[in-house]
């Protein structure tokens, strides 16, 4: 879904109205499953943060139903980047206690990685990686790699989120995942 300013009222993104995008959609059910798990288990709040936009999204801009209900992840927005070098940055889309899900795919190759600036590390950033990171505050970056790879980088909207009144989930805290419940 696009936004553009506080204001503005959502609308599909061009890919998401043809039937390449509900195809897309439809093929991501799986994927969704894994992220949302994901995201459930490391913010459960943001992760019912996602939802609740989901619902309200539904009420409030009725044309986008028939998108928000094949859409198959609780983040509220996907960016896919082919082949692409990322300089060191910070996100502005998202608040500063959620967190982002990076996705690879390809030949990444050995020598991969996900630079953190600012953490003064870096992880391994293979293909079929997972990083969640926290894009409002981490400074972070993917050097030059082999080519033929995507990223997926599922993240929320704050602009969204403010524009459906929901409440900042906030950071998350150990005592917010519990076991066995």
């Amino acid at each position: 879904m696009l936004q553009q300013g506080p204001d503005a009222r959502p609308v599909a993104s061009e890919v998401l109205r043809g039937e390449e995008g509900a195809s897309w959609m439809r093929a991501l059910q799986v994927c969704g499953g894994l992220t949302d798990g994901i995201l459930a288990v490391t913010h459960p709040a943001q992760y019912r943060a996602g939802f609740e936009a989901q619902i309200k999204m539904s009420m409030r801009a009725s044309e986008l139903r028939p998108y928000i209900s094949q859409w198959p992840f609780a983040y509220t927005a996907v960016q896919v980047m082919v082949n692409r070098l990322t300089i060191h940055h910070r996100d502005k889309t998202g608040r500063p206690g959620w967190f982002d899900l990076l996705l690879s795919f390809g030949t990444y190759g050995d020598t991969a990685v996900v630079a953190f600036r600012n953490l003064g590390a870096s992880v391994p950033y293979g293909t079929g990686s997972v990083v969640m990171v926290n894009s409002r505050v981490v400074i972070h970056a993917v050097p030059e790699v082999p080519p033929d790879r995507i990223c997926y980088a599922f993240f929320m909207s704050d602009v969204a989120h403010e524009w459906l009144g929901i409440e900042d989930p906030g950071w998350s805290k150990v005592g917010d995942r519990r076991r066995g419940e």
